[in-house]
């Protein structure tokens, strides 16, 4: 079994996540290109650069807007994937593309009070949106991975000022999308994570954790509009092959019951690393520990999450 993990401890934004995945899947920029301009929009694609990120290099991908684009919501946006060519757009990628457009606007629709077909989409409106949605599940897809796990993600601090006002980090949809999802923050003055990086993110993982036992295949590194500011920000996502003793103790786990499961004595590794060497800012570094187990799934709330290698 192959894992894809997804390292958003600083951070996750829709054109990171698109970046990372586009650096570790092989021939991932020609895919992602190629998809794009299938999709059949006008003065529509992608450019790839590299970029330092404290002395880093990083993908980074921009969508290009050439041509004017009218004002699309939720349901312009279903038009769109709906035909989209399965040739480039396979039927599962499109399907969980919708699931994470939708959260998304259900997101803005619940924090501004109105239905969704009256509401003026912020972010769901934009193509730079569906692409970076569309194209990180797309290139989840390629990755050949069996599931998704992703770190606690870091939301950022201080505020963050749109078309409403100013408001604290995370701002009302983003924290919206983070709900039953692992969470923290660190004092970065700025918003790290993007509604449409966790509408995308909610749906690829299936559950939060540390990275996986098992053999590394691949890193990608993607970094963003902002990565470059006063706080650096990338994304790293790696393909995980199964070892040996993660088989083992899937298998032992399935025979054992819960009640007979050995507890360790003491704190092993954990939540603390995800955090730096000094742990969480607020709590210190033996705060965030655990028995090294994921740390749970997500609640189901009625959309679909990815899942690789299954009809």
């Amino acid at each position: 079994m192959k894992t894809l993990y997804l390292e958003c401890t600083l951070g996750v934004s829709g054109d990171m996540l698109l970046a990372a995945l586009s650096d570790l899947v092989p021939g991932g920029a020609k895919l992602l290109a190629d998809a794009v301009a299938a999709l059949g929009l006008p003065g529509v694609s992608v450019r790839f650069s590299e970029q330092m990120v404290q002395g880093i290099r990083t993908r980074r991908v921009e969508v290009l807007e050439q041509a004017p684009q009218p004002l699309r919501h939720l349901r312009d946006l279903t038009d769109i994937v709906h035909a989209a060519p399965e040739a480039h757009w396979p039927a599962r990628v499109k399907k969980l593309g919708l699931t994470a457009l939708t959260r998304l606007a259900e997101a803005e629709s619940k924090v501004h009070g109105e239905p969704l077909d009256r509401i003026h989409f912020h972010e769901v409106g934009a193509v730079d949106t569906v692409v970076d949605a569309m194209g990180a599940i797309l290139l989840a897809h390629a990755s050949g991975a069996d599931r998704v796990v992703a770190s606690p993600v870091n939301l950022g601090s201080g505020f963050v000022t749109f078309s409403h006002g100013r408001f604290p980090v995370p701002a009302p949809a983003c924290a919206e999308l983070a709900r039953s999802m692992v969470v923290f923050a660190t004092e970065s003055g700025m918003e790290l994570a993007t509604p449409t990086g966790l509408a995308v993110l909610k749906t690829l993982a299936q559950t939060h954790g540390p990275l996986p036992l098992g053999r590394v295949e691949a890193v990608g590194y993607g970094s963003g509009t902002y990565s470059t500011g006063a706080y650096p920000t990338f994304l790293r996502a790696y393909r995980i092959a199964d070892a040996p003793e993660a088989r083992a103790r899937r298998a032992e786990r399935r025979e054992t019951p819960e009640m007979e499961r050995e507890v360790p004595d003491g704190p092993v590794r954990g939540r603390a690393d995800l955090f730096g060497p000094h742990g969480h800012p607020h709590y210190g570094p033996t705060a965030h520990t655990s028995s090294g187990r994921e740390f749970g799934r997500d609640e189901d709330d009625g959309l679909d999450q990815i899942r690789f290698g299954r009809d």
